[in-house]
């Protein structure tokens, strides 16, 4: 007579560790952005209003007719004399942040970069320039952009 308690008992554990390889850890996450375009064009004058503000300060920027961002400026540091860093964090959108910085280059022509992220969510935006010189924040996946760290 056989004995499969060995066997059985090795198959279990097999099934057990393929099913634990194969889920993701953060699950499913939604989209917070799905009912916004994928592009939104963005004036340089608004992105500039946000380095007038102070650090607690609210404000709304106001990017298009559908796309309104506003929250509370958590931070707004000048780094170097070429490079100033600003955080929005928006309780309308479920505490997802703006992280925006604008460079002064040296022909004093200035660029701005950033991104509305929040970890909990699928979707998040970039601020780009396209190739005719206009600001537009393109959607983006967050897991595609924030590395995961998986510390033990």
């Amino acid at each position: 007579m056989k004995h499969f308690a060995p066997y059985a008992l090795m198959l279990l554990f097999s099934l057990q560790a393929a099913t634990g390889f194969s889920q993701n850890p953060n699950g499913n996450k939604p989209k917070q952005f799905s009912s916004y375009p994928d592009v939104i064009n963005c004036t340089e004058a608004e992105l500039s209003r946000v380095f007038s503000g102070t650090t607690g300060q609210d404000i709304s920027l106001n990017f298009s007719n559908d796309f309104m961002f506003s929250g509370k400026i958590t931070s707004n540091l000048v780094k170097y004399s070429n490079l100033q860093t600003a955080v929005i964090k928006s309780p309308a959108f479920n505490n997802s942040i703006l992280n925006i910085s604008k460079r002064i280059n040296q022909d004093n022509s200035i660029t701005y970069v950033g991104r509305i992220i929040n970890v909990d969510y699928f979707d998040g935006y970039e601020l780009k320039k396209n190739i005719t010189g206009n600001y537009q924040l393109i959607k983006i996946e967050t897991d595609k952009v924030i590395q995961p760290c998986f510390q033990n």
